[in-house]
């Protein structure tokens, strides 16, 4: 709260802090605005046949496609075209190349992303239009209501697009990140009433007790957390320093805090995203549950089979997204060229290797913690009365690791606004004095 409130002070901060609430408060707004060409009644029906990849979409679009509104897709489509430019960033030499080049590389790879973002949202309308052809209103001809229905939900799943982007270029964070939370926080707490309304069959002061149970679990899950996420190592650096005539030459010595969840969440959002692309692709071709293998594909992302499969995605991309923050072999380089060592440690191979086998410790903890809090909910909601809750894990470490990366970028921003007030001041004297 400390940090919020001194956010709110600076005015640069301020203007980033409600520019942000505006851009989710328009994306909840638009959740009830119906599509234009469908049967509203109808459409919902159908998006409730979608399983449970229509649940967790649901979430992910403030539950817009409960309510047949023109931002039903969200920002899935935008998260699809963001892993497929990650992965071809990786793959392909040339742009992998590109993303090394800075700022200008950097735009160019945006670029690419906004390109590949519109032309999912394109292909997510087209196959929203093919699962919803039954819910087509008759009072116009088929083909021009369902074309208008197309490109409704392909711009307003651009849009969500649009404005994720506008949330990395003039709001506080990651946009992706703000969007996901605000989804959840807006979905936790019918998310704990469900507890009592699962529980109801077996009396209600049971259920009660279930629902209080499950609102302490969750309390003491989102602490480990937010715990996990403040978690890191200090590695003190040395450096050493050069005599020339009576002056010494050399950087001051530093420590680096490296950070026990060096991933973050990236892995949890990409996981879901991945092992969500066909279950969603089929529960919009298909519509209706009357195919069974189809329904079943839908089920997927709630069943017993979803968990060794999460289980392995999530390690991929935890050890992938810890690279891309702390490249051990890199940093054993700078620290030699620049002259610095880790105390105890000779420069080189013997301190690569100990970053080496430090990072590879932390990663080992990083994914025992993502996946000791996102699977115990997973395996208990297999008990009838605590059925709902699969997902309950996945979105407390999502709530508090968003949470803790908004802490630290308002943190480093404060930070940065008083530097800058503190330069002001000295030009200011300085001016005063050569007057």
């Amino acid at each position: 709260m400390g940090t919020l409130k001194d956010s709110f002070k600076t005015p640069e901060i301020k203007k980033k802090l409600l520019f942000t609430f505006l851009i989710v408060s328009v994306l909840c707004l638009l959740t009830i605005v119906p599509i234009p060409g469908l049967n509203h009644d109808a459409a919902v029906k159908a998006a409730g046949d979608w399983g449970s990849t229509g649940l967790v979409i649901n979430v992910l679009s403030f539950r817009a496609l409960s309510n047949a509104s023109i931002v039903s897709l969200g920002i899935f489509p935008f998260l699809v075209a963001s892993i497929l430019m990650q992965i071809l960033t990786l793959a392909v030499p040339k742009l992998r190349n590109m993303a090394q080049l800075g700022d200008e590389g950097s735009k160019t790879i945006m670029k690419y992303t906004r390109i590949a973002s519109v032309s999912m949202s394109a292909v997510f309308a087209i196959l929203y239009c093919v699962g919803m052809r039954d819910a087509v209103i008759t009072n116009i001809n088929f083909w021009v209501a369902i074309i208008l229905c197309g490109i409704t939900v392909a711009i307003g799943s651009a849009f969500c697009g649009w404005c994720v982007e506008l949330l990395n270029t003039k709001g506080i964070g990651d946009g992706l990140t703000i969007i996901i939370i605000a989804s959840l926080i807006r979905n936790l707490p019918r998310e704990v009433v469900m507890l009592y309304f699962e529980a109801e069959s077996v009396g209600v002061y049971i259920a009660l007790l279930f629902m209080i149970i499950g609102l302490f679990l969750m309390i003491g899950m989102l602490f480990v957390v937010l715990l996990a996420n403040m978690g890191e190592k200090k590695v003190r650096i040395l450096f050493s320093k050069r005599t020339v005539g009576m002056k010494q030459f050399g950087m001051q010595n530093q420590v680096i805090p490296v950070k026990v969840a060096q991933a973050g969440i990236m892995p949890i959002i990409y996981s879901m995203t991945v092992l969500l692309f066909v279950p969603a692709i089929i529960a919009m071709a298909v519509p209706g549950s009357d195919i069974g293998w189809a329904q079943s594909i839908k089920n997927f992302p709630t069943s017993v089979g979803f968990i060794p499969l999460y289980i392995v995605f999530v390690v991929f991309f935890t050890y992938i997204f810890a690279m891309m923050q702390f490249n051990p072999v890199d940093i054993s380089n700078q620290l030699k060229q620049n002259g610095g060592y880790i105390q105890g440690l000779r420069p080189g191979k013997q301190t690569s290797q100990y970053l080496m086998s430090m990072y590879n410790n932390l990663n080992s903890a990083d994914c025992a913690y993502l996946l000791l809090i996102s699977v115990i909910p997973m395996a208990i909601s297999f008990i009838p009365a605590f059925n709902g809750i699969f997902y309950n894990g996945v979105a407390l470490l999502l709530i508090g690791g968003g949470f803790i990366e908004m802490k630290t970028l308002l943190d480093n921003a404060i930070k940065a606004e008083e530097e800058k007030q503190k330069a002001a001041g000295k030009d200011k004297r300085r001016k005063n004095y050569s007057k």
